[in-house]
Order: C-alpha cells, then sequence, then structure tokens
C-alpha cells in the first residue's frame, strides 16, 4: 500500500520571515509617503487659498501710525473713484460731441473740453497711485481731527447724503409776492418741485445697489467715505479759523523787464524823474499790471517769491528798488505804502486760509509714520463698465 504524502511545512524560516518584515515596512513606508504628500498638497492648496481670499484682501497696503489700510479698503475706493472718472469722462465726451467742430465760434469751448478730457485720463492713469494717497492723507486727518475732539456724527453723515442727492426733509416754504398793484392780493410763489422722501429712498437704493455691483462697496463703507470728507471740512474749517485776519503789508508797484540792462535803464530814467506809471505802461512785461502803472496793490509776506518779497519789504515808503533779479525776469520795485496791521484782503485772506489748511497737512505727513506696501498685483480687474448715476 502505498503511503499518502507527506504536508509540506509551511514554517517560514527566520531569513523569510525578516524579508516579509522588510516588505511590510517598505509598504507601509509607501502608504505614509502618498499620505504625507497628499497633505503637503492639500495644504499647499488650502494655504493659496487662504492667502488669495482671506491673508491678501485683508493684508495693508500701507500702515499710517500703527493704523492699518487693508487692500480690500483700496481696491473699493480704486473701483469707487475709476467708475466715477470714466462716467465723468463719458459725460465730457458726451457734451462735447454735441458741438459743432466746424464752427469757429465753438472752438474756445472744443478746446476747454479737450483740456479737461486730457486731465480725466491723465487721473485714470495715475489712479492706482493716487487712490493709495488718498487713503493715507483720509487717515491723517482722522487722526488730526481726532486729536483736536473733531467728531463727525451720524446724523451729520446722513444729512450730507441727502444733500448730495438734492433731498431736503425740511423745504423752506415759499413766500408770497407782493403785489406791484397797492391793495390787490398777493399771489403766493410758485412752489418748486421737491424732492418726496420717497423718491430720494428710491433713489439712494439704486445707489447703494450700483455701487456694490461695481466696487463691492457696502452702504456701511460708503458712510465711511462720507464721513471722511466731513472730518477734512472741519478740521480745514479749524485751521482756516486761526488764521489772522490782518498783518504785515506792503503796497508796491513794479516794473518788469526781461534783462538787467533794460532795467538799468528804466532805472535811470526814474531817477531823472519820469513817471513810474509810464514807464510800467511802455516796458512792463506783466500784463496784469502794466496798465495801471505796474500797481500790485497791497500784499502781506508769503505771496510773492523770496526775492521781490525781501526787497519789497526793505523799501522805505516811496523809495525805488535796485534790479531785483526773480525767476520772471528784473524788477523795478517802488513802496508806495507799508502798514503793520492792515486787515486782508478777501482773496489774500482765502488763499492764507488754504495754504494753512496745505501746510498742515503737508507737515502731518512728513512727521507720519507712513509704510507703503503697493504692487501692482493690488490694483483690481476693471469690471464691465457700470455707471453710478444710472
Amino acid at each position: 500500500m502505498a503511503k499518502k504524502p507527506r504536508k509540506q511545512d509551511m514554517t517560514l524560516t527566520k531569513k523569510q520571515e525578516r524579508l516579509r518584515y522588510r516588505d511590510q515596512q517598505a509598504r507601509k513606508n509607501v502608504l505614509l509617503g502618498v499620505i504625507i504628500g497628499a497633505i503637503i498638497v492639500a495644504g499647499i492648496i488650502i494655504a493659496g487659498i487662504i492667502y488669495e481670499y482671506v491673508y491678501k484682501p485683508s493684508a495693508p497696503i500701507a500702515v499710517v501710525n500703527g493704523e492699518r489700510i487693508s487692500t480690500t479698503e483700496y481696491q473699493k475706493m480704486y473701483l469707487y473713484q475709476l467708475n466715477n472718472l470714466n462716467e465723468y469722462l463719458r459725460n465730457l465726451e458726451t457734451e462735447k460731441a454735441r458741438l459743432d467742430p466746424n464752427d469757429s465760434s465753438m472752438a474756445s469751448i472744443i478746446s476747454f473740453y479737450d483740456q479737461l478730457i486730457t486731465q480725466a485720463q491723465a487721473q485714470l492713469a495715475d489712479l492706482p497711485n493716487s487712490v493709495l494717497e488718498d487713503l493715507i492723507q483720509d487717515r491723517i486727518i482722522r487722526q488730526g481731527a481726532r486729536d483736536e475732539g473733531i467728531v463727525v456724527t451720524d446724523e451729520e453723515v446722513q444729512k450730507r447724503i441727502e444733500e448730495l442727492f438734492g433731498y431736503n426733509p425740511n423745504p423752506p416754504t415759499p413766500t408770497p409776492e407782493p403785489s406791484p398793484t397797492p391793495g390787490a392780493a398777493v399771489t403766493p410763489a410758485p412752489t418748486p418741485t421737491v424732492m418726496t422722501r420717497e423718491e430720494f429712498d428710491r433713489l439712494y437704493s439704486l445707489y447703494l445697489e450700483n455701487l456694490k455691483r461695481v466696487s463691492g462697496m457696502t452702504e456701511a463703507e460708503y458712510r465711511e467715505v462720507i464721513r471722511g470728507l466731513l472730518y477734512r471740512e472741519k478740521l480745514q474749517e479749524l485751521i482756516e479759523s486761526r488764521v489772522p485776519t490782518s498783518g504785515e503789508q506792503v503796497r508796491a508797484r513794479h516794473i518788469l523787464v526781461a534783462d538787467e540792462e533794460t532795467a538799468k535803464q528804466v532805472l535811470e530814467r526814474l531817477k531823472a524823474g519820469e513817471d513810474f506809471g509810464n514807464l510800467a505802461q511802455e516796458f512792463s512785461q506783466d500784463t496784469a499790471t502794466k496798465s495801471i502803472g505796474g500797481d500790485l496793490g497791497w500784499f502781506p509776506r508769503g505771496q510773492m517769491v523770496k526775492e521781490f518779497e525781501d526787497a519789497a519789504f526793505a523799501l522805505e515808503v516811496g523809495q525805488i528798488s535796485e534790479p531785483v533779479k526773480t525767476q520772471f525776469g528784473y524788477h523795478i520795485i517802488r513802496v508806495d505804502a507799508h502798514e503793520m496791521d492792515r486787515p486782508y484782503d478777501s482773496a489774500v485772506l482765502n488763499q492764507m486760509k488754504q495754504q494753512a489748511f496745505n501746510d498742515w497737512l503737508q507737515q502731518a505727513m512728513q512727521k507720519a509714520d507712513i509704510q507703503r506696501n503697493w504692487s501692482p498685483d493690488k490694483v483690481p480687474a476693471t469690471p464691465t463698465p457700470a455707471f453710478l448715476g444710472s
């Protein structure tokens, strides 16, 4: 009888066990590497998404005295101003198109429109930079206003918005016009058409919808834009109120010529006794004053170029200067009067007030700690044109 075959011994040798263990470990390492790689790739993708849609928009495009201006705010303001400029430019081009270029009487008006269009196009080209600087100035002004205790209330913001839309919640009562005939009945003046609250709400809602579409700006953010305008106005008004209304001034005449030799000839004729006004009409190249004998009127310090001002304020009343060289040419100056505390002319005072605010802003900008982080990729893509006024 044949013997049954013996079953093969399945017991692994130590060598085989070591090989199997190494194989299992290798498979685990490969699987672990795949998992880690997938995690890294997913992490990179998630980090990119977070950077693009969370960090990048909120990262400060500038920091002003520790106060951040986010990229999102910059981009919304850029699109807001871009839309306004495009609408303004389109209006200019529409108005210009209505003029007949073949009508010679329209030439100066067409030229004026061309200048405005060129200026608007230049503003568009500089918009990425100007928006950033406007936002920085806004922060400087708000900080200065806070230091002065200036407050802009929500009610003031609302009132300004209503004014911008032409809405007056308390329109004036029309006053009756007196009859030219004594004893006749007095007829009331015709009542002007006024905007109702419902009409304002409708227009304002439409504006906010368009604003959101073209710039992403919310109503709260738009109200902050208006608040910034009011802060600027209030701070400017405060600074201007501190400008003195009177001060040292001289009243002077001058004769402006192109070269020193001519100036010396004019001076010799003055010394010989010839009339200053007549010589101004004959020689002066200042077309604004030559017909009135070179009379510049009253002016304080800071209104003329330094060389002219130094000479004029150093002269005695009635004294005539030697030729004074400035960027405009050579001047012969005569001072007709000099007062230490004379009220300023309204035009001069307004100019001094504007200069006072400009000086404050320039000094505040110079003193401020400003970090600019602008780069071309911060400028948002231009959306399909839509006009806020539509």
